[in-house]
């Protein structure tokens, strides 16, 4: 049985995301390839601000090796880094672990959101104890156990399934915080919709929650 963990990290906790700190526009780590004992990353930068001064403060960083610019779509580049011979705790514990990244993203540079698959608790409990032993953060939001089969369960708080979609989103990536996260817009930007229309959906979402947990409540 897999368990899916959803997390947060301050960029400055690991070399990943120290190197790209300066940045103030979204990017998205889509994986990272094991060479010579160490994890290379492969990630997409949308286009905003200078690419050339953004590339040169990346390969000026101290544990970067080379930086590539691979490719490029309507909206942005894809890179990938390679290291010296300098890794963090949080990279060593994601390459000692049987643990894969479903998905790694920041849309300010400050703190990264991670989704997470172990195949199982005590590789989850693993790779945590890892980053507790470096002093690294980690704020762990959400776990689902056996995700696969959790689609499949009926839902009893009346939400549709977009509803249920746009509010554990919203959940994983800290919406209802306070100060929050993310803006309605750039949530509504993952499901690709207005940040007005996210809006609309949550709260109608919520509405359904709250009515139906009332109601249980009452006939308690």
């Amino acid at each position: 049985m897999s368990i899916i963990a959803s997390l947060s990290i301050n960029a400055d906790d690991f070399v990943f995301g120290e190197v790209l700190s300066h940045t103030t526009t979204r990017i998205e780590l889509t994986q990272f390839v094991p060479v010579d004992n160490q994890l290379v990353p492969y990630f997409w930068k949308e286009h905003n601000g200078d690419r050339t001064a953004f590339e040169q403060r990346v390969r000026d960083h101290s544990a970067v090796a080379d930086l590539t610019n691979l490719d490029g779509r309507v909206n942005a580049h894809l890179y990938r880094i390679g290291w010296t011979d300098e890794i963090d705790g949080f990279l060593d514990a994601l390459r000692d672990r049987d643990i894969f990244i479903e998905e790694a993203t920041t849309t300010d540079g400050k703190a990264w959101l991670f989704r997470l698959r172990a195949i199982d608790q005590e590789e989850l409990s693993a790779f945590q104890e890892a980053c507790y032993d470096h002093s690294i953060p980690i704020d762990v939001r959400r776990v689902i156990h056996n995700p696969d089969t959790a689609d499949h369960i009926p839902s009893l708080t009346g939400v549709t399934s977009k509803q249920r979609e746009a509010l554990l989103l919203a959940l994983e990536r800290g919406y209802f915080h306070v100060p929050r996260d993310i803006s309605a817009e750039e949530l509504g930007e993952e499901l690709g919709i207005s940040g007005q229309a996210l809006s609309r959906r949550l709260q109608r979402g919520q509405q359904s929650i709250l009515t139906n947990l009332i109601s249980a409540l009452n006939h308690q």
